[in-house]
């Protein structure tokens, strides 16, 4: 009885594939193929656009060989890769976004039009500037309750790893390099670094996605990343100051850093947040309802968009206006993130200035807490969204790409990277195992402990700031080629070589592991749900999830180009 109705859907599919043209892609994944690549044309137009404008309003830095035209080659680029990287979770966008621009940078050709074209000191601005931006949208996310909880732990894991990997650095470069004891201890905290921007990301996308929330896992990993990097540029600041060149008188100010950036970075950080959390309150707060809140005859309807549609009031009063881009509490919401994001950028950039850095990443991080804790979850997280956009399509695609492109391959030596391998591998060894026990207890599982372990390997941001100082301060001093110089050159192609390893390494270490060991939450946050509702303001079609009108977008997400 049921072959008649089989040999009609074998026909049905013998058709359809006639119809299709034996296609290795459904209708669908055709039609969504062909809008991507619709849009890639309208960007690659609108690209050249912009090129052409600026070619003929600036000149010679819109071409090739231009610091302008090298950074919008990375921009864009990096972007493509990490978008392309994306459509093979859980590999993350930010390792596609690394190797574009490494590649940038070092394939011969290329290299000399772009990577060596951008500008050192824009590159570092650019850099701070996008690390800003994952700094407040990790204060905005950040669990207080968990980072109580975990307290204890964090103080470990601060501290612990990057402890155990300095000295067991410092012990073994010594004989595989045959470098100065001073030149040890320096390289040896230069390696103890975590890089918050690889970390963080990855963090906030497990959160996002319910991994390890209830245990506190992304909390821990974010507060105790925060202080580790403080621990790190202070230990680097006390060994390299005996460098030659970098001034030993230093010594004892540069001890003082780690306690003095700690404990500033987090008073400040809650004294500022908790003013801008008051005078820049949520807009129900500071200005009641709205009008529309207060119209009557006015009863609430849903807009086309399916599940994730929002609720709106149709105002029927004269003064109550349409507004086309309003979030769930108002237009504060967009106030709060440029006041938000100006005074992290001011905290950023001050404390590169006076040799603050560490405490200014803290400062940033813990004001942005304060500031959520003020504001409550609703307005915190409205904002986080708005700065989640702004991530996804700038920040994102512009640090791992202008890091990637900072990494210059020809000053490796053969000799100098083996035994360099070999040193970083026993550091990083020797802090995976700390960091593991660092980790226990609270509510921290096996498995939990383990993700930590992974996910305290990555290195960039760090090295990248920190790597070439003593070589720029010994070829001031001694003149290039000398011996000094030979030596701090040294310390900087190591730092390069930990960035070229461990950053694209550890960021996928942690998104496959991040999938296996932590544990989803169900009842906690969601991809689809409250942390990315998608509003669309002229009825987006149920089915097909059409966005041709977005409130907020929210591509930046583990598993899809432009995420985390």
């Amino acid at each position: 009885t049921r072959a008649p109705s089989s040999n009609a859907s074998a026909r049905a599919s013998v058709s359809r594939r006639r119809e299709v043209g034996f296609s290795m892609w459904s209708p669908e994944e055709t039609a969504r193929h062909a809008r991507d690549a619709r849009r890639l044309g309208i960007a690659v137009a609108g690209l050249l656009a912009w090129w052409a404008a600026g070619r003929l309003a600036v000149g010679p830095s819109f071409g090739p060989g231009g610091a302008v035209f090298a950074v919008f080659v990375v921009l864009f680029s990096s972007f493509g890769a990490g978008r392309v990287v994306a459509r093979f979770p859980p590999m993350p966008a930010l390792l596609g976004q690394l190797v574009a621009g490494f590649l940038l940078r070092n394939i011969p050709t290329v290299g000399d039009a772009v990577g060596a074209a951008v500008d050192a000191r824009f590159s570092a601005a650019a850099r701070t500037a996008a690390l800003g931006i994952v700094l407040a949208r990790a204060g905005l996310s950040l669990d207080v309750k968990a980072v109580y909880r975990l307290r204890w732990a964090i103080k470990r894991l601060a501290f612990g790893p990057a402890t155990a990997e300095a000295l067991v650095v410092t012990l073994l470069a010594k004989p595989a390099l045959g470098l100065p004891w001073s030149h040890c201890a320096a390289l040896g905290y230069l390696f103890a670094g975590i890089s918050p921007a690889v970390v963080v990301p990855s963090m906030l996308a497990l959160q996002d996605h319910g991994r390890g929330v209830k245990a506190g896992v992304p909390a821990l990993a974010i507060t105790a990343a925060s202080v580790d990097v403080v621990y790190a540029i202070a230990g680097f600041g006390v060994a390299s100051s005996w460098l030659p060149g970098m001034g030993a008188g230093g010594a004892a100010a540069a001890a003082w850093q780690a306690p003095t950036q700690i404990v500033g970075g987090a008073l400040g950080g809650v004294v500022v947040g908790k003013l801008l959390g008051t005078v820049l309150p949520p807009e129900d707060e500071a200005t009641g309802p709205s009008p529309s809140a207060n119209a009557t005859n006015a009863p609430p309807t849903r807009r086309d968009g399916g599940a994730l549609a929002v609720k709106t009031t149709e105002p029927t009063t004269e003064s109550s206006k349409p507004r086309v881009l309003e979030t769930a509490d108002g237009y504060s919401s967009a106030a709060r993130a440029v006041a938000l994001m100006a005074l992290v950028q001011l905290a950023l950039f001050a404390g590169a200035r006076w040799e603050f850095s560490g405490g200014a990443a803290l400062l940033s991080l813990v004001m942005s807490t304060a500031a959520a804790q003020t504001w409550g979850p609703k307005p915190a997280k409205e904002t986080g969204l708005l700065l989640n956009a702004i991530w996804a399509k700038v920040g994102e695609p512009l640090l791992f790409g202008l890091i990637g492109a900072a990494v210059d391959a020809s000053r490796l030596k053969a000799d100098v990277a083996l035994f360099g391998i070999l040193t970083l591998a026993a550091g990083l060894a020797a802090r995976c195992v700390c960091a593991f026990f660092a980790a226990k207890g609270g509510s921290l599982s096996m498995r939990d402990r383990l993700f930590i372990a992974v996910a305290w390997t990555p290195k960039a941001t760090v090295q990248a700031a920190l790597a070439g100082l003593p070589f720029d301060a010994a070829v001031e001093a001694f003149g290039r080629g000398s011996k000094e110089a030979d030596r701090a050159e040294t310390l900087l192609a190591l730092g390069v070589l930990s960035i070229l390893i461990t950053a694209p390494l550890g960021a996928a270490a942690m998104a496959v592991s991040g999938e296996r060991l932590l544990e989803k939450d169900a009842d906690e946050c969601s991809p689809r749900g409250t942390h990315s509702p998608r509003r669309s303001v002229d009825g987006g079609d149920p089915e097909t999830g059409a966005e041709d009108v977005e409130v907020l977008e929210d591509d930046a997400r583990l598993g899809r180009g432009g995420h985390f």
